[in-house]
C-alpha cells in the first residue's frame, strides 16, 4: 500500500481527475501496528486530514527518527512520500487523505492550472498545520468515501482540483497563482458545457472532459461556468438530473427506481435522498401533488 500502512483497513476511495493518478482514501487504523511499517518512497504527496487525536507515534523520513508534533482532530499534515517514511503507530489513526503523484502538479500546470515550475509543497516534516480551507475540502468527501456509486465523477474533480490549487496556492513554491482573466464563458462554450452535461445525465461525465470541450483549462472553465450560471458543474448537473426526474415523475406509469436509474442516480434510495434536498419533498410525494 502506498500509504504504508498495511494494518490501516480502507474504508473507501475514490479516484480524483481521471488519469492523473490523485485518489481521494480514508484510513481507519483501530489496532495498533506491530513496530515499524516498511518505508515508503513514491513520487508523491499524502495531504491528510486527521478525524481523531494521534500524538503517541514515531515517523522515519529515509531511516531518521521524527517525533510527530500536533496531530490533533481537524489538523492537516502533508507529508512527502519520496523521503522513504516509515511509521510505529501506538495510538489509533483515523484521517481523510488525497493521494497526489508529483506528475499531476506538473500536468495542472501544463494546462494553465497551476505554474508549471511548482515541484515542492512547503511542509515540516512531522509537523501539522490548521488549514480550515483544507480541512473542510476534504471533510466534504467523506459521503463520496462512504457512497462513492452515489456521487457524480464532477463533484470528485471538482473536489481534487480545488484542493491541488489551494495546496500550490499556499504550500506551493511560488508567491501566488497567476490571476486569469475574468468574464464567463462565451456563449458557444455554455452551450456546448450544458450539451454535453445533458447527454451525459445517466452517465460519468469528466471536468478535464468539460473544460476540452471549451478549449479551456479546469480551473478557468469551473469559475467561468459559474459565473455564467451561479452553479458548480456538478450543481448544475445534479439540478438537470432533478427537472428531468421530475418530468418523469409526471407520468404514473413509471416506477421511482426506473426514474433512479435513467436520471443517473445509483438507486431509489440515492434517489429520494437527492430529490429530498433540492425540491423539500420525497419523489412520491411530489408526485401524488402533481397528479391530484
Amino acid at each position: 500500500m502506498a500509504v504504508g500502512l498495511p494494518d490501516a483497513p480502507v474504508l473507501s476511495t475514490t479516484r480524483a481527475a481521471r488519469g492523473t493518478g490523485m485518489e481521494f482514501l480514508e484510513l481507519n487504523c483501530e489496532r495498533r501496528n506491530s513496530g515499524v511499517t516498511v518505508p515508503v518512497r513514491e513520487n508523491a504527496f499524502l495531504i491528510a486530514l486527521q478525524l481523531k487525536k494521534a500524538t503517541d507515534f514515531d515517523l522515519f523520513a529515509g531511516g531518521r527518527f521524527i517525533r510527530p508534533e500536533g496531530f490533533e482532530a481537524g489538523e492537516t499534515a502533508i507529508f512527502d512520500l519520496r523521503m522513504e517514511l516509515a511509521t510505529d503507530l501506538r495510538d489509533p489513526f483515523h484521517a481523510i487523505n488525497l493521494y497526489v503523484p508529483h506528475k499531476a502538479l506538473l500536468a495542472m500546470g501544463d494546462e494553465g492550472d497551476i505554474p508549471r515550475h511548482i515541484q515542492e509543497l512547503r511542509h515540516t516534516v512531522g509537523g501539522t498545520a490548521r488549514d480550515p480551507v483544507a480541512r473542510d475540502l476534504l471533510l466534504s468527501m467523506r459521503t463520496a468515501l462512504a457512497r462513492p456509486q452515489e456521487v457524480p465523477d464532477l463533484f470528485v474533480d471538482h473536489m481534487a482540483l480545488a484542493l491541488t490549487i489551494h495546496l500550490a496556492s499556499n504550500y506551493g513554491n511560488v508567491a501566488q497563482l497567476p490571476r486569469q482573466w475574468g468574464g464567463g464563458l462565451a456563449p458557444w462554450q455554455e452551450r456546448r458545457a450544458k450539451e454535453l452535461m445533458d447527454a451525459s445525465i445517466d452517465s460519468g461525465l469528466t471536468l478535464e472532459t468539460l473544460a476540452q470541450s471549451c478549449s479551456l483549462s479546469k480551473r478557468h472553465f469551473t469559475r467561468a461556468f459559474r459565473q455564467s450560471t451561479g452553479l458548480a458543474p456538478y450543481q448544475w448537473l445534479q439540478h438537470r438530473r432533478i427537472d428531468r426526474a421530475k418530468q418523469l415523475l409526471a407520468q404514473s406509469n413509471i416506477s421511482l427506481s426506473a426514474i433512479a436509474f435513467e436520471c443517473g442516480f445509483a438507486d431509489q434510495s440515492h434517489f429520494t435522498r437527492a430529490f429530498s434536498r433540492v425540491a423539500g419533498v420525497t419523489p412520491k410525494k411530489w408526485r401524488l401533488t402533481k397528479l391530484a
